[in-house]
């Protein structure tokens, strides 16, 4: 049992004294003086003595018992579940602010501003002495409040001013703040405030067990998980092709493909899409028809972009989830893309084509015409494999390592952190016959999980490449290529590589082996021949694939190790490679100075700006809505259930407005104390006026004291036997 004002039934239980007390410092205390009959009397009193002390006692724990009750029934007392809602108490509150609450309901209100009316409902309803915290799911979670707080009216205003943020919802980082900030004091109670849509559960993460320090599991409720139906399309992905190369001329051309999703219903409809920004000169326009049931759509636009480059916005009609219509993206400006080729030199032999390396054939590809203007847009540089080190890769964004098992010993860890900060590798296994574990050292600091093989195997028979390939984002726009192309090739030798997941797969051979692999590693990426492009291994140098491939690795290779740069609200920060960066503005958040390490996760879209020390900018980076936080689909409350299981037993809630009954109802056991009160008065009135009159006084002792008493008894007694 608590009480909903505890100060009272202490208070009642202490008053419980003042009757004692007042019956002991008002004892009449006389001095004895003697007379003649005073012996009498004092035998008179010694008869009645213990008659006297019990009406006495009797009396005065009637008059403290009454006072105590009286004190406890108005300090409300409360028994069972009545007690653990709206007894003194911390209450936990969960507010989902992700970017699935921005959606638009039939009212015209956001699922967040209904939410935190609720919220506010339910804060209203709490007693005075009650805390309150409030903590924010939306990604990055965060704190409303600092810490438990009794000001009711700051925490209500505080809630007032809340919009839906552009991350995803992380509600079991949320409830994870929450176990933190969960002390002994009081009764403690977490209530979640969500829709539970698609976009706000990750199935990937759970909440942890939620218990105080004593290990007293918390009172858990949680708004019931909606079966409302709505339809959201997005922009998933802004996409441009073949960039750097595709700048060389001021007449070349710009492919920006985007990618559309609609999630909930998905009936047929129409959306129109806008591209513009400062890159552009104008605005174009596209429009996507929706058959019903499709989810996924793409369009492609054919731009051409400024000499400078600039910013990129695609943008769709409004619908019932804004947040996630635009989406942004950086084109580089007509800078020459800078290409180092890393083997050593030879001299002999090289007009001859069966004694090209796989770097010359490389660089063949890169620039198969000299007469054409893509000589301007690539600068290939050479440099020794025993002498590399960091200074040389300033500025290069693509890299071949002709002769990796050359490389120093300490270059591996400069190779992954370049790679990592947004820099596109192509390893080349050397062509000559060495045994020599060059693969694993380097591999493992890039965090791959291939396994190669120390020395190459000769296949015999020889092996062909199939026109059906794997589906990969660096060979995607040459992929009605491949089918004609990709059949003509043969391979004689092969280095094995296995652990290869299907995702890193770029081409395989007729038996299924790896002949070309590309991962992402940070925001660059590394793509691995099995097989060496040169004669001695595989006649793909002479054939027409070669260039088309070759192309594509740089193009698409720079273009995806771009798009790994870009930040993603409250999930990944945006990379700048640019070396020389002393502060940078983010949107939304203050300036700060940059030093090499990643700042605080971005809290909404837009363009993050790098800064040098004379205040220029130095790099740009841009910043886009978290996409998979709009999943607006509704999850089954069972599937839901699963899902906080982990935190423990979890009660469904429609609003605050169960506590307001049951705070309606809170008197019950506070009025039966008072009847009890009432009571208890009559019968210390009724026992006061008794003992005042004569009370437990038998017939001995009427009017008479003594021997008086004594003989009259007896003269009584005679009377009655002579009757």
């Amino acid at each position: 049992m608590t009480f909903v004002t505890t100060s009272l039934a202490i208070a009642g239980v202490a008053a419980a004294s003042i009757p004692i007390l007042v019956h002991l410092l008002l004892r009449r205390r006389r001095r004895p003086m003697a007379w003649a009959a005073m012996t009498l009397l004092m035998e008179a009193a010694r008869r009645h003595r213990r008659r006297s002390r019990l009406e006495q006692i009797l009396l005065l724990a009637v008059r403290a018992i009454l006072v105590a009750i009286l004190g406890v029934a108005l300090a409300q007392p409360l028994l069972g579940e009545r007690s653990t809602i709206l007894g003194t108490r911390t209450v936990h509150l969960v507010l989902d602010d992700g970017l699935v609450s921005g959606l638009v309901e039939s009212d015209g209100r956001t699922t967040l501003e209904r939410q935190s009316a609720e919220a506010i409902t339910l804060i209203e309803s709490l007693g005075g002495n009650d805390r309150v915290a409030v903590i924010l799911a939306g990604s990055p979670v965060r704190r409303l409040v600092f810490g438990p707080s009794t000001d009711h009216r700051s925490t209500i205003r505080a809630i007032e001013g809340l919009t839906s943020r552009e991350g995803a919802t992380d509600l079991a980082g949320a409830l994870q703040l929450v176990n933190d900030g969960i002390d002994e004091t009081g009764n403690q109670e977490v209530r979640v405030f969500s829709d539970f849509r698609r976009g706000s559960l990750d199935d990937g993460r759970r909440p942890p067990p939620i218990r105080n320090a004593s290990d007293v599991p918390v009172e858990l409720f949680a708004s019931p998980p909606t079966d409302t139906t709505d339809s959201n399309t997005q922009i998933v992905s802004i996409e441009t092709a073949r960039t750097p190369l595709s700048t060389a001329g001021a007449g070349d051309l710009l492919l920006v493909d985007l990618e559309l999703r609609r999630t909930g219903v998905l009936e047929e409809g129409v959306t129109n899409v806008r591209l513009g920004g400062d890159a552009i000169a104008g605005i174009e326009n596209r429009q996507v028809d929706w058959p019903a049931g499709r989810a996924r759509s793409r369009v492609d636009f054919q731009i051409r972009v400024d000499e400078d480059g600039g910013v990129l916005e695609a943008t769709i009609d409004a619908d019932a989830l804004p947040l996630d219509d635009r989406r942004v993206t950086i084109v580089p400006g007509r800078e020459p893309t800078r290409v180092l080729l890393v083997d050593r030199e030879d001299l002999v032999g090289a007009a001859r084509l069966d004694r090209l390396r796989g770097t010359d054939w490389f660089e063949r590809a890169l620039l198969p015409s000299p007469d054409t203007t893509i000589v301007e847009a690539i600068d290939i540089d050479r440099a020794d494999p025993a002498t590399i080190d960091e200074r040389d890769l300033e500025g290069v964004s693509l890299l071949v390592l002709g002769r990796p098992d050359l490389l120093p010993d300490d270059f591996n860890e400069t190779l992954a952190s370049w790679v990592r900060r947004g820099g596109v590798v192509v390893v080349l296994p050397p062509g000559e016959t060495t045994i020599r574990a060059w693969a694993s050292p380097m591999l493992e600091r890039l965090d791959l999980p291939w396994a190669v093989a120390l020395e190459s195997s000769v296949v015999d028979p020889p092996r062909r490449l199939p026109s059906e390939q794997p589906d990969s984002p660096l060979t995607s726009l040459i992929d009605s290529e491949m089918i004609e192309l990709a059949p003509s090739v043969g391979i004689d030798r092969r280095l094995p590589v296995g652990g290869v997941p299907d995702g890193d797969l770029v081409l395989v051979d007729d038996a299924g082996d790896p002949v070309l692999l590309d991962a992402p590693v940070g925001a660059g990426r590394v793509v691995f021949f099995a097989v060496t492009p040169e004669l001695g291994w595989t006649d793909l140098p002479v054939r027409p694939l070669m260039v088309p491939l070759v192309q594509e690795i740089a193009r698409q290779g720079t273009a995806l190790s771009r798009r790994g740069g870009d930040g993603v609200v409250g999930a990944r920060t945006p990379m700048f490679r640019s070396k020389g960066i002393a502060r940078i503005v983010m949107p939304g958040m203050v300036d700060r100075e940059f030093d090499g390490d990643d700042p605080d996760l971005p809290e909404e879209s837009g363009v993050a700006i790098g800064f040098d020390l004379a205040g220029r900018v130095v790099e740009e980076a841009v910043i886009n809505p978290d996409v998979m936080g709009g999943l607006i689909e509704p999850v089954a409350r069972d599937a839901v259930e699963a899902w906080l299981e982990p935190a423990g037993s979890w009660r469904f809630t429609g609003s605050g407005a169960d506590v307001l009954e049951v705070v309606e109802d809170r008197g019950s056991l506070a009025v039966i104390l008072v009847a009890v009160v009432l009571a208890l008065a009559i019968v210390e009135l009724v026992l006061a006026r008794w003992f005042a009159r004569g009370g437990l006084r038998n017939r001995r002792s009427r009017g008479l004291t003594g021997a008086n008493a004594d003989a009259e008894i007896d003269r009584s007694r005679r009377e009655g036997a002579a009757a």
